[in-house]
């Protein structure tokens, strides 16, 4: 399959005009360089949209590499990025964590322009380097989505079409050639053409949540794919490493990646930052916490249902990472409110409460009590029901 400029990345090209003032900057031009600020998720539109090959997962600290698929502007280099504390991950249609997407899977993302003060947490860009338009996408270094293309395209209410499946020759007669046709809307970002991808023995086909032989595959039927990159690259070939042929194999491989988050997130809280601090008697204080989007709904639906007992609070890096102790050393507290903004920003669970904790982490909140984490940036608040 050739990709050229099918995926390219979104890029809305800049107004080439000396003197250009800030006030001057054009609306889609100002959207796309949106810089992240401590304490606010950014608009919705932000940043660009790009899609390549997860070469690279550094799970621990949520950070990971792309080879960004061939097109015009290609970048010379990998794509180096670090997840946004509020960057959501999703697999197999549901959330998930960076660690859950394996290396090599193809994937979609959306990248802000770094933080202020995380300017140089991804090496930057050479001079001579910096010198190559084609380079200019490698400036925004942080994530704000990541998800494979079976998430991709099914959150957006695409699937594709078989059409045939013809096999290979000569050296490739154990590859074949699988004729996709789009499924439902036209995809921002996506393929919304006929395409032709690779299909060989590596490639895992389900049907009935159970592996079948490529002889299940019938023109008509509607599938999903999630795809990899396949020799040889430089016609832009992408192969598929596995091929949902029903509805019911689908709904088994996304409840699983629940599952699995659901497993992961229980242990480690619900992610949120804090917006302020009331300072009360004795250590304790009024904590204002926003939780971060992206997660199922079932875990903020048990959050509420907790509402009128005890939360447990914490504090995280702005990866996310907390230590071995955090759910014994998380004080407690009584939730003064709670509300639901309707249609939140990205990144946003639209969940704000207050919370009345016992013994108050300074450095959890934002507010003037003070920003704690990497560089200064803010760090993130953790809850779970106590």
């Amino acid at each position: 399959m050739r990709l050229a400029g099918a995926l390219a990345a979104t890029l809305v090209a800049g107004v080439a005009c000396c003197g250009l003032r800030a006030a001057d900057t054009p609306p889609e031009q100002a959207l796309r360089d949106h810089v992240p600020k401590p304490g606010e998720f950014p608009p919705a539109g932000a940043g660009v949209q790009t899609a390549g090959d997860l070469v690279v997962v550094d799970p621990m600290n949520r950070r990971g590499g792309l080879r960004i698929d061939r097109g015009p502007g290609t970048p010379e280099k990998r794509l180096f990025f670090q997840m946004l504390p509020y960057g959501m991950a999703r697999y197999h249609g549901a959330p998930a964590e960076l660690r859950d997407i394996p290396p090599g899977t193809h994937v979609h993302v959306r990248l802000l322009l770094p933080p202020e003060a995380e300017k140089d947490l991804v090496p930057p860009l050479s001079e001579e380097e910096a010198k190559n338009p084609a380079n200019r996408l490698l400036r925004y270094t942080h994530a704000l989505e990541i998800e494979d293309d079976f998430s991709f395209y099914s959150r957006r209410g695409r699937a594709w079409k078989v059409v045939a499946l013809e096999p290979g020759v000569g050296l490739k007669e154990s590859r074949f050639e699988l004729t996709l046709d789009p499924e439902g809307p036209a995809v921002e970002g996506g393929v919304n053409e006929r395409m032709n991808f690779v299909l060989d023995t590596s490639t895992r086909i389900w049907k009935e949540r159970r592996l079948v032989s490529r002889d299940a595959i019938e023109p008509g039927q509607i599938v999903q794919v999630n795809l990899t990159w396949s020799m040889p690259n430089q016609k832009q070939e992408y192969g598929i490493t596995d091929l949902w042929l029903d509805e019911e194999s689908r709904a088994a491989f996304t409840e699983l990646q629940r599952e699995n988050h659901l497993m992961h997130q229980k242990s480690r809280f619900v992610p949120g930052w804090g917006d302020a601090v009331e300072n009360g008697d004795t250590g304790r204080g009024v904590v204002t916490v926003t939780l971060f989007g992206g997660m199922d709904p079932s875990l903020y639906e048990e959050l509420e249902t907790a509402k009128d007992k005890v939360l447990q609070l914490t504090v995280a890096e702005p990866t996310l990472r907390t230590w071995l102790y955090h759910q014994e050393n998380a004080p407690r507290g009584n939730v003064v409110s709670w509300s639901r903004v309707p249609e939140p920003p990205p990144g946003s669970s639209g969940i704000q409460l207050k919370l009345d904790v016992e013994l108050r982490q300074d450095s959890c909140p934002g507010g003037s009590s003070g920003r704690r984490g990497r560089g200064g940036s803010t760090s993130s608040c953790l809850m779970t029901s106590g």
